[in-house]
């Protein structure tokens, strides 16, 4: 059966930012497993990394920034999924610039997150980012040492990267803690890349066997250990060298939530259950809806078994997410408000501009996220986090800064030859002048009346892309219509409707409309 054009706009607008009219004609036809293919395969390609310039950390930092934005807007040669995916995991593995004081480090992250983040498993996901510097630094782990032990990164591992709050005692801090030790970051070694920073000093690990989820660990190769504790929680087959000469195997030594732990539903559950359902709820929160709290029992035990019977692979995970029926409900469909991260990439696709032409990162702090500095290592909430007045005035702001370079074409030449002044939109279409204002006095064929209101409005729309909501179409119309009738026309102040547009309520949702015959 059909995908459709309302579930193709859905899928794209929740998978690759927005709905382009290219992607929805694509995809509309194919079957459900065809179209989640579709998507999925964009990201199987190989990227460049970016090269960051010279200047400030800041400064390299807004290049990182300018560049993701544009991967995920479909320029430079980006996969949109494959940067979604990577903005999920930069919401959910935290780290932020201004402690990590390193834009390569970040942009090693980010990396990272493009590539195992969406084609591999989330257990090799968890260990690599765990001894990249970005992360070392920035829940101090490289201050993690046997003689003064720091448990921010383990805790933080714990509760909201891996298995969830609730489900885990002190005696799994302090052994997890114990595990990561001698894990460091030299600040003033040379080089750019995480192998010339971080290193190893098993001197500073701490010895013994130690307590895990009913398991023991810290038993083989101390540089290992820390990587049990992943093993551990997500059942995983691993083999390691022991520190005899032999290897431990740790296939069949998962872990068991403990008797202690505070969520007393899962006391006794094997953890790799609980950390696919804790895994799952924060994937469908992103993706799905985030209204209820909750997870359709059916979307979690088929995403939850995805991820059980393939190892954690992420890949089949997510497939079994936009594969169900739940994912195109119609409390999903209208479940998210867009972040204002994917609203910036909205404004950008509709506007046919990149990050460099519409320059308003600094806007972005002002409606309340702001690539590389998340809020806290929880990351940031979703729907009602960016609801209120200041994070509506900065998307205000942002859509503003946004439509302000259109008008240097629009008023590039004098009254008399307004039909060579216009707006560009996608793809190079323009919107001119006198098609706005009229051409009287023009030589012809630009001596036109002002395009009516509603012909005007839809070929904007048309132009960036967009299918808006009846009741948005009526009311640009009824704006145009305000200042337009009566026996003293202003025609000036339609050239505020991409402004208009950009603002509207259903560019400000992550829910998709199907235009009506």
């Amino acid at each position: 059966m059909p995908l459709g054009e309302a579930n193709a706009r859905h899928l794209l607008r929740r998978t690759e930012f927005v709905d382009k009219p290219d992607r929805v004609a694509a995809l509309q036809a194919m079957d459900v497993d065809a179209a989640v293919d579709n998507i999925l395969n964009t990201a199987s390609a190989g990227y460049s990394s970016l090269s960051l310039g010279s200047g400030e950390n800041w400064q390299q930092g807004q290049n990182i920034t300018r560049d993701w934005l544009n991967r995920m807007a479909g320029r430079s040669g980006g996969s949109p999924f494959r940067e979604r995916m990577a903005f999920f995991w930069h919401g959910h593995i935290c780290s932020e610039l201004g402690k990590v004081n390193s834009a390569p480090f970040m942009r090693e992250q980010i990396d990272l997150f493009r590539e195992d983040g969406v084609n591999g498993t989330i257990g090799q996901l968890m260990k690599d980012m765990s001894l990249q510097v970005a992360m070392l630094r920035y829940l101090d782990n490289d201050r993690n040492v046997a003689t003064s032990p720091n448990q921010n990164f383990a805790r933080e591992m714990m509760e909201l990267f891996v298995i969830g709050v609730g489900n885990y005692t002190e005696t799994e801090v302090e052994s997890a803690t114990s595990a990561w030790t001698g894990h460091t970051a030299v600040w003033n070694a040379p080089g750019g890349n995480s192998d010339a920073v971080r290193t190893f000093n098993q001197e500073q690990h701490t010895r013994g066997a130690l307590p895990f989820f009913g398991r023991t660990i810290n038993q083989i190769q101390f540089r290992y250990a820390g990587f049990e504790t992943i093993d551990v929680m997500l059942w995983l087959n691993a083999t390691y060298a022991s520190g005899t000469g032999g290897s431990t195997s740790y296939a069949s030594q998962g872990g068991i939530v403990p008797n202690g732990a505070d969520n007393v539903a899962n006391r006794g559950r094997p953890t790799k259950e609980v950390a696919a359902e804790f895994l799952s709820k924060k994937l469908w929160q992103e993706f799905g809806e985030a209204n209820s709290g909750t997870v359709p029992p059916g979307v979690l035990g088929a995403m939850t078994t995805a991820l059980l019977d393939n190892n954690f692979q992420i890949r089949p995970w997510v497939r079994a997410m936009l594969m169900h029926d739940d994912f195109y409900a119609e409390s999903t469909k209208n479940g998210l408000v867009r972040q204002p991260v994917e609203y910036m990439v909205a404004l950008m696709v509709a506007l046919g501009r990149s990050a460099e032409q519409v320059a308003a990162l600094w806007l972005m702090g002002q409606a309340g996220q702001e690539l590389l500095y998340p809020p806290n290592v929880s990351g940031w909430k979703p729907n009602g986090f960016w609801i209120n007045a200041s994070a509506f005035e900065g998307r205000n702001r942002l859509a503003q800064a946004c439509t302000w370079p259109l008008f240097e074409t629009y008023w590039a030449h004098p009254w008399q030859e307004r039909h060579r002044n216009y707006f560009e939109l996608q793809n190079g279409q323009r919107i001119h002048q006198h098609e706005v204002v009229g051409g009287a006095g023009l030589p012809a064929p630009h001596d036109i009346a002002p395009l009516p209101n509603d012909v005007l409005v839809d070929r904007i729309l048309d132009f960036m892309g967009l299918t808006v909501r009846p009741e948005t179409r009526a009311a640009l119309i009824d704006f145009c219509e305000s200042h337009t009738s009566g026996s003293d026309p202003n025609y000036y102040e339609r050239r505020q409707l991409p402004l208009l547009i950009m603002l509207a309520p259903d560019l400000h949702v992550s829910t998709a409309v199907t235009p009506t015959a």
